[in-house]
């Protein structure tokens, strides 16, 4: 098996372990949807099925999925992002990166069981919205809290800038940041972007940090919590919420 089928094997171990875990499956069929950036109507073609299907499955209105209908859904997913040139999958890949956790460089990550919107998050955050105040109504649907400092010192160029590309639909959360300039630099580089940033531990923020995020229509925020482990508290209290 080669390196590309072993990791798409493992995530879609992973997303079909939720679904079938999950208390409310249709739910949960729909946040993967969502966060594949499908359409119904595109995703039952595939299946060759009706969208009402779909449909009744997400709303809770037909019963909990088999095991023959979750694996038929969770290939759907990947093979149509496959032909759309594979990019929710390999920033799920890098995502999944646990050398990235090892060198304590991603201090906490997760995903929502349910969507939050921006506004619900930064409130949650202790949060000062600096751009995108208009976009406050967005959903995320999970996090990663990356310790830049550690991130520039440990590693290189392609593995740093890879760091900042490894989300879909989420927040990234930014530690030990000085101005904001370099990640914001590092997320305009990137194809995939996250759906908000959070900087904590900056003094003043970078104008060029300012434009990019307008640019790039992506809501920043500074968080006022104090220590980084009352940060990585509060996102583990969200979790449990």
């Amino acid at each position: 098996m080669s390196y590309q089928s072993s990791v798409r094997e493992r995530l879609g171990r992973r997303i079909a372990g939720e679904i079938a875990l999950s208390d409310t499956p249709g739910a949960t069929m729909r946040l993967w949807r969502e966060r594949f950036r499908l359409p119904q109507i595109v995703l039952a073609d595939h299946l060759g099925i009706s969208p009402s299907v779909i449909s009744d499955y997400e709303s809770g209105r037909r019963k909990s999925p088999g095991t023959s209908t979750i694996r038929r859904f969770v290939l759907a997913l990947i093979e149509l992002d496959e032909q759309n040139g594979g990019q929710v999958v390999s920033a799920f890949i890098r995502l999944m990166d646990v050398s990235l956790v090892d060198l304590n460089i991603v201090l906490a990550m997760s995903d929502f069981s349910t969507p939050i919107t921006i506004k619900e998050f930064a409130e949650k955050l202790k949060c000062t919205i600096k751009t995108g105040k208009e976009l406050l109504d967005k959903e995320i649907y999970g996090y990663t809290l990356v310790d830049v400092e550690r991130a520039v010192k440990e590693l290189d160029s392609d593995a740093f800038l890879k760091l900042f590309g490894a989300t879909t639909e989420r927040c990234l959360l930014f530690t030990k940041v000085n101005t904001g300039r370099a990640p914001m630099i590092a997320i305009k580089s990137q194809e995939f972007k996250p759906t908000m940033v959070i900087l904590h531990g900056v003094l003043d923020i970078d104008r060029l940090a300012l434009e990019l995020s307008d640019q790039m229509q992506i809501p920043l925020a500074v968080s006022k919590i104090g220590s980084i482990e009352s940060l990585v508290k509060e996102l583990q209290n969200i979790e449990s919420s």
